[in-house]
């Protein structure tokens, strides 16, 4: 992506990767820019709204976290909502899909326009309360989400066990069989007017969110808690970045997806303990 002169490679981070880098930066902060700007090839760090949302409670946090990435090119990202329905109308005219302003925002140090600015940008952001609120209702959702998915999980595994049949056979292979119908209906209530006849193999974003909550609901028996739900919001964009930046979980979600989302193949995989640098 080009921010400013420069063409950047893109990496994901997560809340956990941006907490780890700005709190840990003799080591984690360290490591994160010997990995992503060496002299072969310079990453933006790329990172979501919801991700700051986040981080807005903890003052000590986030001030790091200003500090730190004021320092720096990066991209936030807008909601998901955003995301798909700008890589639907992509599909439906033929187009392809591309990062611009109607999904991410680009941070600039070096622009001269104010906003562009790390600091400034968030600033402004979060003393826009209409735009504040409509984030925050969508974030308050998260929670009954969760409790939505663990009570599927729940329902599941009853019906199964009255089925005498084993809980492993809700696999890839099941969800292939019903991930389109999924993806239909899961855009249609992000307000996205999709049809039956949607081609969604043009909708890796939509697609990796979906596999996400699969993996999240059925592969695993972890309470499901509202920042898995943004997670896996947050994951959509992946399909569009070159690397990122995750827990184990997410990491091995992303890379069983290769095997079936080609859009995804390319994405390089890092956790934390990939960016630490010896601590001794």
């Amino acid at each position: 992506m080009k921010i400013g002169e420069h063409i950047y490679k893109l990496v994901l981070l997560d809340t956990n990767a941006i907490r780890e880098i700005v709190m840990n930066v003799q080591f984690a902060g360290k490591g994160f820019f010997e990995t992503f700007f060496n002299n072969t090839t310079i990453y933006a760090p790329c990172f979501s709204i919801y991700n700051v949302i986040e981080l807005t409670p903890y003052e000590d946090i986030f001030e790091k976290f200003l500090e730190f990435f004021s320092l720096i090119p990066c991209f936030v990202t807008f909601p998901a909502k955003n995301i798909f329905q700008e890589e639907y109308n992509c599909s439906i005219s033929g187009k392809v899909f591309k990062i611009n302003n109607q999904v991410a925002y680009a941070l600039n140090p070096l622009a001269t326009d104010k906003n562009s600015n790390c600091r400034n940008f968030f600033s402004a952001f979060l003393d826009n309360k209409s735009l504040m609120n409509t984030i925050h209702n969508e974030v308050e959702q998260f929670s009954s989400i969760a409790n939505e998915w663990e009570q599927k999980r729940n329902d599941s595994v009853r019906m199964l066990n009255q089925m005498q049949s084993p809980f492993n056979i809700i696999n890839d292979k099941f969800y292939k069989t019903q991930e389109k119908e999924s993806i239909i209906k899961d855009l249609r209530n992000f307000g996205i007017s999709t049809t039956s006849s949607t081609d969604t193999t043009k909708l890796p974003a939509a697609r990796i969110m979906e596999y996400s909550q699969f993996m999240r609901i059925y592969l695993t028996k972890k309470k499901i808690r509202p920042n898995d739900v943004m997670d896996i919001c947050i994951s959509s964009i992946t399909p569009y970045v070159d690397a990122v930046i995750t827990e184990s979980f997410q990491a091995d979600v992303y890379k069983k997806s290769k095997n079936f989302i080609p859009q995804m193949q390319k994405l390089k995989l890092y956790t934390l303990k990939d960016i630490r640098i010896n601590e001794t």
